[in-house]
């Protein structure tokens, strides 16, 4: 589990799932510290829903540009991770 205390901001990223043959693309909430660097991110893909289309479409702008940036490579962020053992967000 990610320990919430230090999480200073997070976006959406696009997130490359490489670590097999099957290899496909997602949009992520990820997670970082005061310094920038990623702490975490969700285990599954971002579901977009919303109590209204207006939201839905914030939601979509809001990812838009968020995804901007460069992908991030799931087998590098696992490295990144190795040495604690923890990988993604788990909610529990």
């Amino acid at each position: 589990m990610l320990n919430c205390e230090f999480i200073m901001t997070w976006n959406y990223r696009i997130i490359k799932h490489d670590k097999t043959k099957n290899v496909y693309f997602a949009v992520h909430e990820v997670y970082y510290d005061e310094k920038g660097s990623v702490k975490g991110w969700t285990e599954d893909p971002i579901d977009i829903v919303g109590d209204s289309k207006q939201e839905i479409l914030n939601t979509l702008n809001h990812m838009v540009e968020d995804t901007k940036q460069p992908v991030l490579k799931e087998s590098e962020l696992e490295k990144d991770f190795s040495k604690t053992g923890k990988t993604g967000v788990n909610y529990e």
